[in-house]
């Protein structure tokens, strides 16, 4: 992909990100509404997994821009890929857990405590790996 190519994507990727961020703050009636009528697949689940699915691809694209070891840099790509996995895999999951689109869980307090960790796991991952990243680049200093 091109320079400029890559910019747009990330221009979109943002927006796309900030209204879904917004939606779910202010608690939109969009994120109850159905994604095929009369099917149980809210917008707001489908909202959120694009959401966990672009914001590492928005890592990656951000940390190119800078030579680094290949160590840390290894080290920031997989926590990214591991979140990117965990975001591409959010509604799987969640139906697994939750036995439902909707991710309602009724009395399933073990279920619901994995699926919470996994939520939060999903685009902290990129930050840890970031952090990670820079902390090693102090004992390893680019070639």
């Amino acid at each position: 992909m091109n320079n400029k190519r890559i910019k747009y994507f990330f221009l979109a990727s943002v927006l796309i990100q900030m209204f879904v961020i917004t939606s779910l703050a202010t608690g939109s009636p969009l994120l109850t509404m159905p994604v095929v009528e009369g099917g149980s697949l809210p917008w707001g689940n489908l909202m959120t997994a694009v959401m966990f699915v672009l914001f590492p691809l928005n890592f990656l694209i951000i940390r190119s821009t800078r030579k680094v070891h290949p160590i840390p840099l290894k080290v920031f790509r997989i926590c990214v890929l591991a979140s990117l996995v965990l975001g591409v895999l959010w509604i799987p999951v969640t139906y697994l857990l939750s036995g439902n689109w909707s991710a309602s869980f009724s009395g399933q307090d073990n279920a619901s405590e994995i699926w919470w960790a996994y939520t939060y796991a999903t685009p902290i991952l990129p930050f840890a790996g970031y952090f990670l990243m820079r902390i090693l680049t102090m004992f390893f200093k680019p070639k």
